[in-house]
Formats: structure tokens, C-alpha cells, sequence
């Protein structure tokens, strides 16, 4: 948003054009002022444009908790953006979009941040989609410690990697690597029925359900109580006093329902 304001304003303007939509409304958290600031300096004259400084929470990236945000729309349950008249894409998308339409430029590179105790130097670089994690760490210095945990992603959502030959693919916003020494880990216990985690959830759905109907494998159950809404932030795992791995259970949910469906969709055209 710094170094690249024009060309995601130009990204906007051709979504905008192809969408037939009035009014784009830019989302910035009002922790990035700088960000704010200069956005709305470049916005003046463009009447279709908008910057909303927003209050700093999480997941508030998430697009139906930002439609709500910033437009009052509540996408329904098993909806999409589009039901309430909304379309949602982020800064990054704007500039590739803006990319590939004036310079015939692919999607072929995106600005990762690389950091955490395990790294020597932190950086934010802009790298080549399907770069070894490996040589993004050889650019920082490197480790600090030959026994660490990689994150790709964000310390929430992000996925753990098995090794250092994982490539940087389109949605690596970050590497997170922390030494094994400052990794907490505690073992999985009962649901104890407290609700923490209904009352955290954005989806206002029922994580400790979800979760115990796919330790079962009844997943028509999982679907019930809304595992397809989840957007796999990791709020309901953070606040569970039993650290259960409700996340994993509901991701794996949402797997097999989606493949159950395919196969039926498959069943129906033959």
C-alpha cells in the first residue's frame, strides 16, 4: 500500500469496470495511519473511492466479517458476498489484477514477510511464487537454531511445514519460524462443555459440536452445525482451555463433505 498505492488504485478501478460495481470501499486496520493517510491523498478525485479506517481486530480480514464491517451486510449462513450485493478482494489482488491488465504481467511473484526468533534477520521480500522457503531463509541470514517449527501463513491460520522444500505459492503471506525451545505444546484433552469457544467464534456457529461429530464421523451432523461456515481462524483453538484441535476436526469436516458431494454431483451426471 506504501510503495505501490497508484497501481492498486488502477487494480480497483478495473475490478470496479468489469463488476459493474458503484462504490469500492478500502478497508484499512487504524493501526496503519501512514497507510490511511496516503490512500486517502490518492483517492481525492475519484469519487467511486473510499478509505475506511477500521478498529484493529481479529479476524476482521475475513471478507463477511469485513463486509459487515464496513457496509452492515450480514452474508447468510452458506452464502456468498455476492448474495448481499458485495464483493470482496484484497490489496494484493488489486495489484496483479492491475498488472496483468496494463503490463501483460502474470502473476508470477508477491511480498512475503519473513520473520519470527528463528530467523537472524527479518525481511519483507518480494519473491518469485514457487521459491524453496529454504532460499527465502537463506535471505534473512538464516536460522538462529537448527531445530525449529515453519509456519506458512500467519501464527493463526498458518500451516506448518514438514521441510525447507516447500515452495512460496500465491497466497504466502508470511514464513513464520520460531525456535522448538519457544514452542508450547500441550496435550489434547476433553471438551468440558464451557462454550469459550461459541462465544469467540465470528461465524457464530458451534465449533465443540463440529468438532465431536467428525471425531465420530457423522459428518451430516458436522454440516448441521455449520462447519462449512468456518473460515479456519483459529479463535476457538486459542481460547480452548483443553486445547483441543478443533480446527483440524472441522477442516477434515469440511473435506470429506465436500467430497461426498462431489462424488454425488458425479453419480447424478452419469
Amino acid at each position: 500500500m506504501l510503495e505501490s498505492p497508484e497501481t492498486i488504485l488502477q487494480g480497483a478501478e478495473i475490478l470496479q469496470k468489469i463488476l459493474g460495481v458503484q462504490t469500492c470501499y478500502i478497508g484499512i486496520e487504524e493501526n496503519k495511519p501512514d497507510a490511511i493517510e496516503l490512500l486517502r491523498e490518492k483517492t481525492k478525485g475519484r469519487s467511486a473511492m473510499a478509505v475506511i479506517s477500521l478498529h484493529v481486530k481479529y479476524p476482521q480480514g475475513a471478507e463477511k466479517q469485513l463486509i459487515k464491517a464496513i457496509t452492515g451486510r450480514e452474508v447468510p449462513p452458506g452464502g456468498l458476498p455476492m448474495d448481499v450485493g458485495s464483493v470482496v478482494q484484497n490489496v494484493g489482488t488489486a495489484h496483479a489484477v492491475c498488472e496483468a491488465v496494463t503490463r501483460n504481467i502474470p502473476l508470477i511473484e508477491r511480498v512475503t514477510t519473513v520473520t519470527g526468533f528463528g530467523i537472524r534477520q527479518p525481511k519483507n521480500l518480494k519473491v518469485r511464487i514457487g521459491t524453496p522457503l529454504e532460499f527465502l531463509i537463506s535471505q534473512c541470514g538464516g536460522l538462529t537454531d537448527h531445530r525449529v517449527k515453519v509456519i506458512m501463513g500467519g501464527p493463526m491460520m498458518g500451516i506448518a511445514q514438514h521441510n525447507l522444500e516447500a515452495p512460496a505459492i500465491k497466497g504466502t503471506s508470511g514464513v513464520l519460524v520460531f525456535p522448538l525451545g519457544d514452542i508450547f505444546l500441550e496435550e489434547e484433552g476433553p471438551c468440558i462443555r464451557c462454550a469459550r469457544c461459541v462465544d469467540i467464534c465470528p461465524m457464530n456457529i458451534t465449533p465443540c459440536h463440529i468438532a465431536t461429530a467428525c471425531e465420530f464421523e457423522k459428518f451430516e451432523e458436522a454440516e448441521f452445525y455449520g462447519a462449512m461456515d468456518c473460515i479456519e481462524c483459529g479463535s476457538c483453538v486459542y481460547v480452548c482451555p483443553t486445547r483441543r484441535h478443533l480446527v483440524h476436526y472441522i477442516k477434515f469436516a469440511k473435506s470429506v463433505i465436500t467430497a461426498r458431494k462431489r462424488a454425488a454431483q458425479s453419480a447424478e451426471k452419469k
